[in-house]
This record gives C-alpha cells, structure tokens and sequence, in this order.
C-alpha cells in the first residue's frame, strides 16, 4: 500500500467516531419519538430491546456484506501463497541452482493451508452467528407483536392497529442505520497498521541526513 492511501485511511478512520455516533443517535432518537408519539407503552418496552436488536441487526448487515469472510489476515506477505509464488519465479535460478523446488513447493502448500484454516470450524461459527441474529430478531418481534396486541386488546379506545404499526416500523426502520452505521465504520486494525506505517517512516533516521553536521568536510 502507498503512502497516499494510509494518509486517507487514517483520515476517514479519524472523523469515524463523530459520524457513528451522529447517525446512531439521529436514527434512535427519530425512532422513539415517533414510536412514543403514536403507542408510548410499546415504545418503553423497545427501548430495553434496542440494544438486543441493534446488535441483531449488525450481525444481519455483516453477514449481507460479507464482511464476516474473512480480510484481516488477507495481506499478501512474503509467506502467502501467492508472495512464495513471486518470490519463487523472480530467483528461480537461484532455486534451481540450489535444488529448493521440492521446499519451495511445501511451503507453498503450508501457505495455502495456513489462508484456507479450519474451514468446519469457520463454517459452523460463521452459521451459529446467523442463526443467532435471526432467532434475536424473530424472538424480540414476537414479543413486540404480543406487547401491541395486549395494548389494543386491553385499550381500544386508546391504540388501534395503524398506531402500533407506525410505532414498530419507525424503531425498526431506525434500527436499520444502527446496523449500517457500524458496518460503515473503518476497520481498526488496518488503521493502526497504516498509522504504524506512516510513523515508521517520519521516525525514520536516514542513512543520508544533509543537515548532518558530522563528516569529513572539503576546505
């Protein structure tokens, strides 16, 4: 990666908290006034239900963008598959000459274990965590549904359906940008690699200082 690129990573890594934390109070805000407004009593019990939903909800988003597949381990090294490759062709005389073919290959195929892991594990836990998100969302919506429905059992005059609609998908809508916004959000760890990268390089001491007062000088 290039300079240029950490210095924009590191940039919208910087303005990320400000951004999710606006958007996640705008959404939650705009949500529970409009679910207050038109049933309060449902609105109250989604309000001890917002944190279980919205981490539902990101769980759903992350699995829909695919951001659960994997990437942090994803940089291409010198011990990945396709560096030994590189690595292998640019001396291949060197290989050759020294007879590394038969190393150069179990690396290669070490390499290609290490990216590949444990895929029954990866699967079953990549599984469970979908299934958690939608048991969450399926559970925390039949709990809704009964609450709304006692309400306008018990209060006809008060809530009817159109209101205990209007409340529901104004909180679930709002829930939506929660999930979003914390998708959206940049990866940490590619930033501290890049902050780490950019910091190296401005401590850096170079071997060639032209403001270096030391040396031989010419009369």
């Amino acid at each position: 990666e290039s300079i240029a690129d950490d210095v924009a990573f590191i940039f919208a890594f910087s303005g990320e908290p400000v951004r999710t934390l606006v958007i996640n109070l705008a959404s939650v805000v705009t949500g529970l006034t409009i679910s207050m407004y038109f049933m309060w009593p449902f609105a109250l019990l989604s309000i001890g239900i917002i944190p279980f939903m919205g981490f539902a909800t990101a769980l759903e988003m992350k699995r829909f963008l695919g951001e659960d597949e994997g990437g942090a381990e994803d940089a291409d090294g010198t011990d990945s598959p396709g560096g030994i490759i590189v690595e292998t062709l640019l001396n291949i005389r060197t290989v050759s000459a020294l007879t590394l073919e038969e190393q150069r290959c179990k690396d290669y195929e070490a390499a290609l274990a290490k990216v590949d892991g444990n895929v029954m594990k990866e699967s079953a836990v990549s599984g469970s965590l979908s299934g958690l998100s939608i048991a969450i969302q399926q559970w925390v919506n039949a709990l809704q549904f009964w609450w709304g429905g006692w309400l306008m059992y018990k209060y006809p005059d008060v809530f009817d359906f159109n209101s205990f609609l209007i409340s529901m998908f104004a909180l679930l809508f709002s829930l939506f940008a929660l999930g979003a916004a914390a998708q959206g959000a940049t990866d940490k760890k590619k930033a501290e690699a890049a902050a780490g990268r950019l910091f190296y390089l401005i401590n850096r001491e170079s071997a060639n200082d032209p403001l270096d007062t030391e040396g031989k000088k010419l009369d």
